[in-house]
């Protein structure tokens, strides 16, 4: 990571640090960090929302017992997921996105 991606992540994760604490809901506080991002590094809406929610999931997960993707496992096609209880989940990408479409996620701009 160069260090202009680096001072954005740790600027994405201090805002939202401090944003949690108040009565900021999560979508609130994701649009205020991307909004912030694209302010003080010009870069793209689509460039700050990718590092902002990828901050906001790596934060939430940290309440969340330990699971991970196994990247050595992992392909294009699939995801390979381990959780704390040793079980392993694999996913396709196809599977993925039904359920992105099921869920109620905050949507990526074009």
């Amino acid at each position: 990571m160069n260090a202009v991606a680096q001072s954005m992540t740790d600027a994405a994760f201090s805002q939202l640090l401090a944003l949690r604490k108040g009565s900021t809901d999560a979508r609130e506080c994701i649009e205020m960090t991307v909004d912030s991002l694209m302010e003080e590094y010009q870069c793209s809406r689509r460039r700050a929302s990718l590092l902002v929610i990828r901050a906001w999931h790596d934060l939430e997960g940290t309440k969340q017992p330990k699971a991970y993707v196994d990247v050595s496992l992992t392909t294009g096609n699939t995801v390979v997921v381990h959780d704390q209880s040793g079980r392993t989940s694999i996913f396709s990408v196809q599977e993925l996105l039904k359920l992105r479409d099921q869920a109620t996620a905050i949507q990526l701009p074009a």
